[in-house]
């Protein structure tokens, strides 16, 4: 039976609290809302009217509030409904006073509020702080998961901090927004409960013009807000903690009805009813800690749900259990009935069994783990192995000593428990032991969220990270940077029409294990972005598998039985069982486990058992770890150690491939010599690579007498000035025949001060053109035209006024194109923009004109549809276009549109239309590269295609992902299938040359003068106290997987810029044996003048005595002696050749 009580504090009264008293809804006190500081408290409980009077009456309280586009039926007596709609519509909204906090450097702001559901998916501003241009703003959002910011650099600078997950629509919420300047913090709150926070810089003071204030408007082309508020307040300083509680708490008090009937709905939705108990445990569910529990009876069952069965002789127990949840002061209460019936000896030694496992793979020497309190077990009967009194385990070979290699034994385990050790257990194990010396603990851990600054957003920090031992074996060595390398996928597919931040899914407490086949699991706790709760770690572990830890299969969620929490788990196979098992903490901090014999099955689990697993491998903390939270250990062997350090490491260059030596006649020039233009560079990884030889120095070569002499190159190591364009964004450089002359063309989006919309009112599209590529930089002085500005018109006759974004150079059909998106309308809106071309026009015999001259240039035209239709038909907008031809010749392009990207086929002749529907082929699916896939670009290298793409809103978070697929022309490209993605990022934020590069991406591939692959690319910096994204250029390194390395720093690349080689002077000619008897005419050999040295005339001989002998002399042992001689030369030079080509590099 179920009895429920619904209480207030300490009496169950309903009644409407007044603001300001801070009197409950029972009238029993509590905190009240400070008034410290408040300069604008607006109470939405009157019935009519346009103006909000200001209730706050300290200094500097603010003028009243005015409702724009009014209606006296929108006033509920405690609120108002904002109807929303479209930026052009007659919805209302509220105008805040002017300036209301200019010149603060701290303040907060509270809101009561109900949204409406069409604000969990559209794009609003429940309030905004600043003017009505989209550049300079603080405000929160209530899309998506909601969040406050403020920027003084468009969308692209915002500072977020955020909820934990996505509101409910018809719910009052109190949303609180904390900016304090001390403390450089920006803070949001939900309920009075802290849910987010990063740093920042920015204040209200730094919101200059304060001239349009709202409730319910964006200064973006938004709609309006569509809800209800009921109470706004503003303080000029950043209120504590507490203070933002009591706030809550009072407003609540306006709600108290709604706050019951949901805290009775929490109880509600656990469904709970009496339960007969036959195990060591009962499920008492806490909805994510929204509920407690007490039980009449602790010693019999807890309020965890640990259950201590009574024996068979004392017969079944009755104990009642009660639920309470507590709603922002408001309960409710529900009370179930559980028998729980009695259990024996064998039973409870059963359950122990079960959570006693030895791993099916340690490294020799490892301590094999301890039984959990209460179970006692002893190791015997070792086949093939050898455990010591200790525990430890060993893989000795024949003759007794280490094993090298791999040894797979069995070990029997007797268990027993303590208090009944006359009942056994006893379970045979298979084990495989690693050799100590070549293999390695590898942990897996995630991080405390710290800032994107530090690329150690929430985003980042909560997925799985893997690290080493150090070389000592005294700290931690994380690889990747300490970056994630294994992100859980969004909770569903993302939708056709776009994505949202709701779907975006994190990680926590990772663990890489052994699975029974060789290859490794991945058991974690899944959670909503931020880290909160999103609903399966109630019950539920995240589950993947690799074959190598570098890429990852995800299986999905696998339902563990559990309704109190999953927190913590790890699993272990038991190769006894021939099953998982799978431990963890729940949500009361109990201990428990349970058995799985497919991971990708939950019918084949077994019941839950509350008790700890015998276990090894936690690691509390970890020395060189920066953020570190909790990890565990997972034994690897050295093939495995390799891959993970030459994925995920550095890659150093180790020396140069030596050069053939160069052979030189006596009398050449040495300054003409014929020598290397490039150099074969090795690197740490296997891969390979080369360089140009700037200049060798020849000067030490002697070319007047034979001899062998080292020559010294100086390699060529162009670095690019960093920035390489301020303010220069989505940068494209193409390499161009311009009618036989190599040109080198840049183009980029305007991105002054990060408004690259209407760009301060003078939208355009510069160029620049130079004889090299360093030539194109700031630092080369490189001038720009404008090859599109504000106001010119395209092929259509519309007026373009802004964006012109992500523009491209492609040859198409022999023409030279620009790809890029124009928007449109005189106050320039984004979601007008199409993708469009524009070519360069060709005179009569089809040379190219100036591409300097913007009159040279087509009208710009929008890519359409084979019908003519709109590439979006959904939102509109598609940007962000690239081309490329698969090997057969076929042409794509690919563009982002709706969040993703989407590709489809083009005839070069008619580059305005599309000759296949768009498919689309990549949604953005990770933490990482959240919300948006955008910016591809695509090249062909060794079969195949090589496309990256940008991820993750423009700002300091965007990174760089990686997508391949075959380049034969024999694969279909049109299907998502095709395509094969890196579950992390190629390119990230990091350090470069000691600093921080933030919001790394929207790159392109090229080529610079000596034929090396370039990556361009933007970051931001506040270069030159600019506050836009600047240009970067540089190489790419391939790695020996055959993956691009962006983040390859010049020392990483070149150890050393001296290379060496050999010149070996000889005579062209051989002296040959001489006969004296013979005249010889003068200038041939043997007489003066002549090209060997004089001696006896061919035919004579020299008999010991000087003389001459008969034509037969250079026979017997002197023609042996000569011949010997010869031998001994050749030997002798051979061996210096040799030496030559062993030298160290």
């Amino acid at each position: 039976m179920i009895s429920r009580i619904l209480t207030r504090g300490a009496a169950a009264v309903v009644s409407l609290a007044v603001i300001g008293t801070g009197l409950s809804a029972a009238g029993v006190a509590s905190a009240a809302a400070p008034t410290d500081g408040l300069i604008g408290e607006y109470v939405f409980s009157q019935t009519a009217g346009a103006s909000v009077p200001n209730s706050a009456t300290g200094a500097g309280a603010l003028a009243a509030a005015t409702v724009v586009n009014g209606s006296d039926d929108r006033w509920t007596g405690d609120s108002l409904q904002f109807t929303g709609g479209a930026k052009n519509s007659s919805a209302n909204w509220v105008r805040l006073p002017n300036d209301i906090l200019a010149g603060k450097t701290a303040a907060t702001i509270s809101t009561e509020v109900k949204i409406d559901a069409s604000m969990k998916s559209a794009f609003n501003f429940l309030w905004n702080v600043g003017n009505d241009s989209p550049t300079s703003y603080f405000f929160t959002s209530v899309r998506d998961v909601p969040r406050t910011a403020i920027t003084t650099a468009s969308n692209g600078g915002e500072v977020n901090a955020r909820a934990t997950n996505a509101l409910e629509a018809d719910r009052w919420y109190n949303l609180t927004s904390v900016i304090d300047g001390t403390a450089g913090t920006i803070s949001f709150y939900v309920d009075g409960v802290k849910t987010g926070q990063a740093n920042t810089a920015l204040t209200p003071a730094s919101i200059t013009d304060q001239s349009l204030n709202a409730i319910g408007r964006s200064p973006w082309p938004d709609g309006f807000f569509a809800g209800e508020v009921s109470a706004f307040r503003v303080y000029d300083r950043a209120i504590a903690d507490s203070e933002v509680a009591a706030i809550s708490d009072q407003d609540a008090s306006i709600h108290t009805a709604e706050m019951a009937a949901r805290a009775q709905s929490i109880l509600d939705g656990l469904g709970l009813a009496d339960q007969t108990v036959d195990s060591g445990y009962v499920a008492l569910p806490t909805a994510g800690g929204a509920v407690t529990w007490t039980t009449s009876d602790e010693t019999i069952v807890a309020p965890d749900g640990r259950v201590s069965q009574p024996s068979e002789e004392d017969g079944t127990a009755t104990v009642t259990a009660t639920a309470t949840s507590t709603v922002r002061g408001v309960s409710a209460s529900d009370s179930i009935t559980l028998t729980v019936l009695p259990t024996s000896d064998q039973e409870r030694v059963d359950a122990a069994a079960a959570g006693y496992v030895l791993p099916p793979v340690v490294i020799s020497g490892t301590v094999l783990p301890a039984p959990a309190d209460g179970t006692s077990v002893v190791l015997q009967n070792a086949q093939g192995v050898a455990v010591a009194a200790d525990g430890t385990i060993t893989a000795p070979d024949a003759a007794g000593a280490a094993a090298a290699g791999d040894v797979t034994g069995t070990v029997d385990a007797v268990i027993s428990r303590t208090d009944t050790p006359a009942v056994t257990v006893t379970k045979t194990f298979t084990v495989r032991v690693l050799p100590a010396g070549s293999s390695q603990e590898l942990l897996s851990y995630h991080r405390t969220p710290t800032s994107a600054n530090t690329a150690n957003n929430a985003d980042v920090a909560l997925s799985m990270h893997l690290a080493l031992p150090s070389d000592d074996g005294s700290a931690w060595t994380p690889l990747n940077e300490n970056y994630g390398i294994f992100f859980p996928k969004t909770s569903v597919t993302p939708a056709a029409g776009g994505t949202s931040d709701d779907i975006i899914r994190s990680l926590v407490n990772p663990q890489v294990f052994a699975l029974e086949d060789g290859g490794y699991g991945v058991v974690s706790t899944r959670t909503a972005r931020e880290g909160a709760s999103d609903g399966t770690q109630k019950s539920s572990v995240l589950i993947a598998t690799s074959t190598d830890l570098l890429s990852y299969t995800e299986v999905g969620m696998l339902d563990l039985g559990e309704t109190n929490g999953v927190n913590g788990p790890h699993a272990v196979f038991d190769s006894a069982a021939d099953a998982y098992v799978i431990a963890w903490t729940d949500d009361s901090g109990t201990p428990k486990f349970t058995t799985i014999g497919d991971l990708a099955d939950a019918s084949t689990r077994g019941e839950i058992v509350a008790g700890a697993i015998a276990d090894r491998g936690a690691v509390a903390a970890a020395s060189g770890i920066d953020d570190y939270v909790a990890g565990r250990t997972a034994p690897v062997d050295a093939a495995t150690i390799t891959a993970l350090e030459e994925r995920f490491g550095r890659i150093t260059n180790t020396g140069y491939a030596p050069f053939d030596d160069i052979a030189a006649s006596v009398g050449d020039d040495a300054s003409a010599l014929e020598l290397p233009t490039e150099v074969g560079l090795d690197y740490s990884d296997g891969s390979t690579g080369s360089l140009p030889v700037a200049t060798w120095d020849t000067s030490g070569v002697d070319t007047s007498k034979p001899g062998t002499y080292t020559v010294t190159g100086t390699v060529k190591q162009t670095e690019y000035p960093r920035p390489f364009a301020d303010e220069r964004a989505d940068p494209s450089v193409y390499k161009y025949d311009f009618n036989g002359t190599t040109k080198y063309l840049m183009i980029a989006t305007n991105d002054l001060y990060g408004s690259n919309v209407e760009q301060q009112g003078a939208a355009m599209m510069p160029i620049r053109i130079a004889d090299s590529i360093s030539g194109l930089s700031d630092a080369a002085g490189a001038e720009e035209i404008d090859l599109l500005k504000r106001g010119d018109t395209d092929a259509l006759g519309n007026v373009m006024t802004g964006c012109f974004w992500a523009p491209e150079y492609h040859e198409i059909d022999g023409r030279l194109s620009i790809l890029f998106m124009p928007c449109y309308g005189n106050n320039p809106d984004m979601w007008s923009g199409r993708a469009s071309i524009m070519q360069l026009e060709q005179d009569a015999s089809g040379a190219d004109l100036d591409p300097a001259v913007p009159a040279n240039w087509t009208k710009p035209s929008k890519v359409l549809r084979a019908d003519g239709s709109d590439l979006n038909q959904i939102a509109g907008i598609s940007l962000d276009m690239t081309y490329f031809q698969d090997e057969k010749g076929q042409a794509y392009y690919v563009w982002q549109q709706l969040g993703s990207l989407f590709i489809a086929t083009v005839d070069p002749t008619d580059p305005t239309r599309l000759t296949s529907e768009p498919v689309r082929i990549l949604a953005p699916q990770y933490a990482w590269d959240n919300t948006i896939a955008e910016g591809p670009n695509v090249i062909t290298r060794d079969g195949r295609l090589q496309l990256i793409y940008s991820g993750s809103t423009v700002g300091d978070t965007y990174t760089t992902g990686l997508a391949t697929a075959d380049a034969s022309g024999e694969t279909d490209l049109l299907t998502e299938a095709a395509w094969s993605k890196l579950n992390y990022p190629i390119q990230k934020s990091g350090l470069f040359d000691g600093a921080w590069q933030l919001g790394t991406g929207h790159g392109m591939w090229s080529e610079d003068e000596d034929g090396n692959m370039i990556y361009v690319f933007h970051a931001r910096t506040d270069n030159n106290n600019l506050s836009g994204r600047d240009m970067f250029v540089r190489r790419v390194h391939w790695s020996a997987e055959g993956l691009p390395v962006f983040d390859m720093e010049p020392e990483e690349e070149l150890a050393s810029p001296t290379v060496t080689l050999d010149v070996v002077v000889a005579d062209d000619e051989v002296t040959p044996p001489v006969d004296p008897g013979q005249p010889t005419e003068p200038g041939q050999p043997g007489q003066p003048g002549g090209g060997e040295p004089t001696g006896p005339a061919s035919g004579s001989s020299v008999d010991a005595g000087g003389t001459s002998g008969g034509p037969l002399a250079l026979t017997g042992s002197g023609a042996l002696y000569a011949g010997l001689g010869a031998l001994a030369l050749l030997v002798a030079g051979g061996l210096a050749f040799w030496l030559r080509r062993r030298r160290t590099h």
